[in-house]
């Protein structure tokens, strides 16, 4: 409970007097278990956890929320999330977000190809290994380009500056994401079901989200979207099997519309508390909905 975003979604379920399972690997110290079975190709109607036995007929909903890298340190913890993972995979009730949807997230470069069939552009990039191809890519984008992670690993984004030129022999390890920088004003969308939260993002930081971490300036404010581009939001998370999205743009001053990534777990806490959008509200809402 002490991440915000579940810490969110479970208050406002309580408030719906919803019948909620908080289920979590280190809740039931080393007595965790989790079992089910299948007869004749169908999920069996009982799921142990624990010590507790549940009616898979009364889940009408699941809300999946990755927490970290600390379980996946731990061999048990990693195989038990796991087994929920699919577990809630074969369930016929509303899961937000299933597993291959939430992957796609997995590897930004893959993302990006399913991105740009949904009618948005996608910032000019390059994976590499070589040094010398880095150095010659920053020279074609005139001196305008960013770095960052090429998996699902959160990484702070920052522009590449000569002065890192030395360092980029350690690429010839591990391979780096480079990207054209792209001018305009940052938007955060975030879909739930079929409703839709923008939020407009003023800073004059490459990565805004650490803009007082580097003294950099940052404002917010909920924005109402021309009705064109929210259908292309919403069909995008549809396309990609997400109830639950961050869409990450970026507006040019000429109109135009740059999609850096599809965030499949957003933290949507951080923009709600600054805009006062009940993301959150609508998610619980979502959730009650369940079978319907």
């Amino acid at each position: 409970m002490a991440d915000p975003v579940l810490a969110n979604v479970c208050a406002r379920l309580a408030a719906r007097n919803a019948d909620l399972m908080l289920v979590h690997p280190e809740s039931e110290g080393d007595s965790w278990d989790i079992a089910w079975s299948t007869e004749g190709g169908a999920m069996a109607d009982r799921l142990r956890i624990g010590n507790r036995t549940i009616l898979l007929s009364d889940i009408d909903s699941v809300y999946l929320r990755a927490l970290g890298s600390h379980a996946a340190s731990i061999p048990r913890e990693r195989m038990i999330v796991t087994a929920l993972w699919e577990f809630a995979e074969s369930l016929p009730v509303l899961v937000v977000n299933r597993r291959q949807a939430s992957h796609t997230n997995m590897s930004k470069p893959y993302q990006l190809r399913l991105i740009a069939q949904f009618g948005f552009l996608v910032p000019k990039t390059l994976i590499t290994m070589v040094p010398e191809e880095a150095r010659r890519f920053y020279d074609d984008c005139q001196g305008r380009v960013i770095y960052k992670s090429i998996s699902a690993e959160r990484s702070i984004v920052k522009p590449l500056r000569p002065e890192d030129f030395p360092r980029l022999e350690q690429i010839r390890y591990c391979p780096v994401q480079l990207q054209e920088t792209i001018p305009g004003t940052d938007l955060r969308i975030h879909t739930v079901g079929g409703r839709l939260f923008a939020t407009e993002v003023l800073s004059d930081g490459a990565d805004y989200r650490y803009a007082e971490r580097e003294n950099k300036q940052r404002t917010m404010r909920a924005v109402e979207l021309e009705p064109g581009l929210q259908t292309r939001c919403l069909n995008l998370a549809k396309g990609l099997g997400l109830s639950l999205s961050g869409i990450d743009l970026r507006r040019t001053p000429d109109g135009a519309y740059y999609c850096f990534e599809v965030n499949t777990s957003p933290g949507f806490t951080f923009f709600e508390n600054y805009t006062g959008q009940r993301i959150g509200d609508a998610l619980a809402d979502l959730l009650c909905a369940g079978r319907a």
